[in-house]
Formats: structure tokens, C-alpha cells, sequence
């Protein structure tokens, strides 16, 4: 009898050990440390276009824990688009990182009265 439950109780604790060690992600990033690295160390257009595949996976495709959009990445895409001569998808852009992070209003509002101008 005290065998069984010696046998039980040890699997017990080894599933939750197994169990409790995986980590869970808050957002999936698709590559987009190694893309926003390359661009920045070669501005390249090919570079740009798979940046901005990546964003728009990042925006379109939200997944991890949270099931949505990383803080900043619709600010970054944004910007990238304004800089690039896409003022009116930029400003979406700019204006949909304040809907999904109404704290980061103050900063982006400043960016996009500057481009409206």
C-alpha cells in the first residue's frame, strides 16, 4: 500500500515539475529581432520588404498568450511606412497603436501632427 502511493505520489510531483518548466510567450515575434537587425545594419529595399512582411505578420497575425499586437510595433511599422511616402497607411498605423495602447497617445499624437502638417 505505501508502495502505490509512494509510486504515485513521485509521478504526481514529476508531471508537475515537467509541466511547470515550459515557458509561455506573451506575443510571437515571426523573426522580427533578426529582420529590424538587418535593416538596421544594411538599409537595403530587400531588407525593408521583409521588415515590413514581418510587421504586417506581427499586425495581421497576433498570437502568443496575449493574442495581440506587441506594444510599439504598429508605431515602428507606421513611422517606416511615413518615411517611405505612405503617409495615409502610416497615419492609420500611428493612430491604430493609440487605439490598442491608449498610454502611448501623448508621444504618437506629436509624431502624427508633425506629418499632418
Amino acid at each position: 500500500m505505501k508502495r502505490n502511493y509512494f509510486i504515485s505520489l513521485l509521478g504526481l510531483i514529476s508531471m508537475l515539475t515537467l509541466t511547470s518548466c515550459g515557458t509561455t510567450s506573451l506575443y510571437s515575434w515571426y523573426g522580427y529581432d533578426n529582420q529590424i537587425h538587418e535593416f538596421t545594419k544594411k538599409r537595403t529595399p530587400e531588407s525593408e520588404a521583409k521588415l515590413i512582411k514581418t510587421y504586417e505578420k506581427l499586425i495581421n497575425t497576433p498570437n502568443g498568450v496575449r493574442k495581440t499586437v506587441q506594444p510599439g510595433i504598429c508605431a515602428e511599422y507606421g513611422y517606416l511606412l511615413l518615411k517611405s511616402d505612405k503617409k495615409e497607411e502610416g497615419l492609420a498605423m500611428l493612430k491604430k497603436e493609440i487605439e490598442l495602447y491608449p498610454e502611448s497617445a501623448v508621444f504618437i499624437s506629436r509624431i502624427i501632427k508633425q506629418f499632418e502638417k
